[in-house]
């Protein structure tokens, strides 16, 4: 019979686990409770965010206890959001947490922001910047609670956000719940361990619940059914073995049969009560085949469905599928919960699933796939259904993965590349389709840069492959992916096979031409390769095929930028730009800064940041490189380091291995600039997951910078033999990294410590020829100069690299020179006091802009220099390091910011006003509250106000 509303939202919160509640009283979770307090407590007090994870098997009250703490929080004047992931964790990607910022009766978003929000689930790093921004604001007003239970059903999008909005947001007093069940592999199992200085960002507590004790178990029973309490029911309480969902159940029977007896009901001296022993014990074998058809397919479905879903998953009629749902609501099975069919409690459907054959879950599986896909759901639940019940032969099944794999690879490369195996595993050479579906899977791997994955598949597939065409398009793909991978040998391998074969069609022979340029240029160098990019140029315009063309710009841009000849390299990028290609904006951007265009790349950049939302995700971790290396360049390290900090977290993000080591190298030349040894070593290390040979192979920043540590560990021979491998290979111009942010000078100055003439040699010939290919850039010429005069020992020509860099616009490389030009006039013999004079003139300038930079290093290196030379300064810094607390530990850029946020101004507004993104904004205010330490914007402007004094 159908039952009341109050008494299904009884049963409801009973079968989530609740473990029974009167008169207020939480049973049996106490201590719980106490911790959950104490936590809420701390975050109102201190204002910083905490993460409270309650973990448990079904029906042990998980959710019971979440919602207690709920209740305790909003009477702490917390505002509450609460989603549950098992009912709307697939309604669209990230619903659970963007419906929990929408819930109760002060909803922590409004619908118009919520609407801004939904709009942008298909770019998760812009999403998460957007939810940050906007959990900032609210959290700035007062406490926040947001609870989201059944985590362990969250789609990958949730779990994307919540892996990383606690840590962005740990300084603002938000209390992140988090309630599931403890598998291996979920976003609580994630948060619960982390490795190095992660596990000091924010206060974590998880509390694994376990099984109710006897005592609480009574008490539940005493608080429905009074005392005393006969032994017999004591007894079958005790059978329960804790388990408050099976507790709850066996009280509310006894309650439900004493209320029919008319209070006089008498105890059953064994057994289950009839209404317990036929919600726990009744199978569904007695129902009608038609449904137990419909309670099977729902069970594997997972989660509530309409009417509609219901009658095309069975193939059935209105009235049939109306008369099924009736029998199966009487049952006591299923329930209208919000307009829609939904089982009654959790477990039923999970028994049911177990219990299930292999062979008739599967087929179930690919019926809820097909259902899914017709409907438009969500591809992440189509992809799970699929992947379920995909089974060798199963040709259909397997093209809804490999579709699904394709609409997944560029939000979540790592699930679509398990997809797309997952679907080739299942596909015959004897399918009619393997060889479409194999060129897709093989397509899907190259793009999320499975390597391995892709050629495996497509050696596969290619071996029956007759069509010329189909080979090409196929080893154009594989090409490509070991082009990302860096396999370039291979990959000119590749396109050279394919273009042997005589029937190719001539777009497919134009895309391999200019592939084949594009990696060769890494094994030949640019020289040789640049007649065979420009050819494929001229080819793709010929043809008009646009992947040929393309292509080929992207060949005759590297080709140039590896040569040194930035004026081409910037127009081949702005030209790819113009093909709708945004992801070469960053490139562009940084062939302005090879030719001194600083002001110009800074303009672009500031145009990136205020159009950021509109660019693609991938674009951003380039942009903000892009922007790492501006700052650098113009002396900015403390900008730098903030970028290159919040590059490191976002690649984490990612899950970008290049990337990560990419920023971990600048973060550790910082610190070399800092003359903090220790530090950059620490750095590089990654907490233990530091750089391979590998990694250096394919990243040579990474060499460069564990040379420098060499050379600063008293081992510049060691760093230059380290070295010599890598300048010696630059002169075949097949990488950029010579032209990068000043390493020719300092490998000359480590070639000069180490007393190597060739090396340094080798390093001059470097910085000729970045001067020849780029005539006019004072960079490269006053480079070119400098290095030369440190090889010949020739102060005449450190005169003029200081001559040549004080008009350019970069400023370390303007103090190196004059570093060098006063230590080497100092070390002159027979000095007029005129000439001694230039020499202590020019280091007390390169002092200064070392000073500016905040390159202690440096610093102390030309105090050396000078006391030598028997001058002092009363404003030289001490030997020993500098405060690593308070507020002289923070950085000129750090003051600006902590200024600005102790004003009041939100982390966009200071974006807004320092021209940067809101990612680095948040990275100086984790650092100015980790060396003020203070926990929220409150306490930083009490301290800033008592420091400075009001803004």
């Amino acid at each position: 019979m159908a039952r009341s509303s109050d008494s299904a939202g009884c049963f409801f919160l009973e079968a989530c686990g609740v473990i029974l509640q009167t008169v207020g009283v939480l049973r049996g979770r106490s201590e719980e409770m106490a911790t959950a307090l104490r936590r809420l407590r701390s975050a109102a007090r201190t204002e910083c965010g905490q993460i409270l994870i309650v973990t448990g098997e079904p029906g042990i009250g998980k959710s019971a206890l979440a919602h207690a703490i709920s209740v305790e929080a909003a009477t702490l004047r917390f505002r509450v959001g609460t989603a549950s992931a098992d009912a709307v964790g697939h309604l669209s990607p990230g619903a659970p947490l963007l419906l929990a910022l929408r819930d109760g009766t002060r909803p922590l978003l409004d619908g118009a922001e919520l609407t801004d929000l939904v709009t942008q689930v298909d770019e998760p790093l812009l999403l998460l910047e957007a939810i940050s921004q906007g959990l900032e604001a609210v959290a700035r007003q007062g406490p926040v609670l947001l609870l989201l239970d059944d985590l362990e059903r969250a789609d990958q999008l949730t779990r994307f956000l919540l892996r990383a909005l606690p840590f962005r947001l740990a300084c603002l007093p938000i209390v992140w719940l988090l309630v599931g069940r403890p598998e291996p592999d979920n976003v609580q199992s994630d948060l619960s361990r982390f490795r190095g200085s992660r596990s000091r960002q924010i206060a974590v507590e998880r509390l694994d619940l376990p099984p109710l004790s006897p005592e609480a178990v009574l008490d539940i029973a005493r608080d429905r059914l009074g005392t005393p309490l006969p032994d017999t029911v004591a007894g079958l309480l005790a059978r329960a073995e804790g388990n408050p969902f099976l507790v709850a159940r066996i009280v509310e029977g006894l309650a439900d049969e004493r209320a029919r007896s008319g209070g006089n009901g008498a105890t059953p001296a064994a057994g289950l009560p009839t209404q317990v022993a036929r919600a726990l014990h009744r199978t569904i074998a007695d129902l009608s085949p038609r449904v137990v058809d419909a309670i099977r397919v729902l069970a594997v479905l997972g989660e509530s469905a309409t009417s509609d879903d219901v009658q095309q998953l069975l193939g059935a009629t209105p009235v049939q599928t109306a008369s099924v749902l009736d029998a199966a609501i009487a049952a006591d099975v299923l329930d209208w919960r919000d307009g829609r069919i939904a089982f009654r409690h959790r477990l039923l459907p999970e028994a049911v699933y177990a219990d299930l054959p292999a062979l008739e879950r599967r087929a179930l599986h690919r019926r809820c796939a097909r259902h899914l896909a017709a409907t438009g759901a969500e591809t992440s639940r189509i992809a799970d259904h699929a992947r379920n019940g995909i089974a060798p032969g199963e040709t259909a099944c397997a093209a809804i993965v490999v579709a699904c794999a394709t609409d997944l690879a560029a939000a979540m490369p790592r699930t679509a590349g398990d997809l797309a195996l997952t679907a080739f595993e299942a596909l015959r050479p004897t399918d009619a389709e393997y060889l479409r579906l194999g060129e897709q899977c093989v397509r899907v791997l190259s793009l999320v840069q499975r390597c391995d994955d892709a050629v495996a598949v497509g050696d596969l597939v290619l071996a029956h492959l007759d069509d010329a065409d189909s080979v090409g398009r196929l080893e154009l793909a594989l090409a490509r992916a070991l082009w990302l991978a860096g396999r370039w040998e291979f990959s000119s391998a590749r396109c050279a096979a394919a273009l042997a074969k005589q029937d190719l069609s001539q777009p497919i022979r134009a895309r391999l031409s200019a592939l084949q340029a594009l990696v060769e240029s890494r094994l030949q160098g640019a020289a040789a390769m640049r007649p065979r990019a420009e050819a494929a140029l001229a080819e793709a315009r010929r043809l008009d095929d646009h992947d040929a063309h393309v292509i080929a710009l992207h060949a005759l841009a590297e080709i140039s930028r590896n040569g040194a000849d930035h004026t081409a390299s910037l127009r081949y990028f702005r030209q790819l730009r113009a093909e709708n290609q945004p992801v070469f904006f960053a490139q562009e951007i940084m062939a302005l800064q090879h030719l001194d265009r600083y002001h110009d790349a800074g303009t672009l950049l500031k145009q990136a940041w205020t159009e950021s939302a509109g660019h693609p995700a991938s674009v951003l971790p380039a942009l903000l490189y892009a922007q790492i290396w501006q700052d650098y360049n113009l002396g900015r390290l403390d900008e730098a380091e903030a970028g290159a900090r919040t590059l490191l977290t976002l690649s984490r993000e990612l899950s970008s291995r290049m990337c990560e080591l990419e920023a971990a190298s600048i973060v550790a030349l910082v610190a070399l600039c800092r003359g903090r040894l220790a530090n950059a070593q620490r750095e590089l290390a990654l907490d233990g997951d530091g750089p391979t040979a590998a990694d250096e192979a394919h990243a040579p920043p990474l060499l460069l910078t564990r040379a420098w540590i060499t050379a600063e560990e008293g081992s510049p021979a060691a760093a230059v033999q380290a070295l010599s491998p890598l300048v010696a290979q630059a002169h075949t111009q097949r990488d950029p990294w010579c032209w990068k942010p000043g390493w020719l000078p300092l490998l000359a100055r480590i070639g000069s410590d180490a007393d190597d003439t060739g090396f340094v040699k080798q390093v001059q010939g470097l910085a000729e020829l970045g001067t020849a290919r780029n005539p006019g850039v004072a960079s490269f010429a006053g480079i070119a100069a400098h290095i030369q005069g440190l090889a010949l020992h020739d102060t005449a020509l450190l005169h003029r690299a200081v001559s040549i860099l004080a008009g350019g616009p970069r400023p370390l490389l303007l103090a190196a020179a004059r570093e060098d030009l006063g230590s080497h006039v100092l070390g002159e013999s027979g000095l007029s006091e005129d000439q001694r004079a230039a020499g202590v003139a020019a280091l007390d300038l390169a002092w200064d802009a070392y000073q500016r930079a905040g390159m202690t290093a440096a610093m102390l290196r030309i105090q050396h220099l000078l006391r030598k030379a028997g001058t002092r300064r009363a404003r030289w810094i001490g030997t020993e390091p500098g405060p690593t607390a308070g507020w002289a530990a923070l950085t000129d850029t750090e003051r600006t910011v902590a200024r600005l946020i102790g004003a009041g101004q939100s982390n966009k507004q200071v974006a807004a006003r320092l021209g940067v993104s809101t990612n680095t904004v948040g990275t100086h205010a984790r650092a100015i509250y980790a060396k003020l330490d203070v926990r929220s914007r409150a306490q930083l402007s009490n301290d800033y106000h008592e420091q400075i004094g009001v803004v």
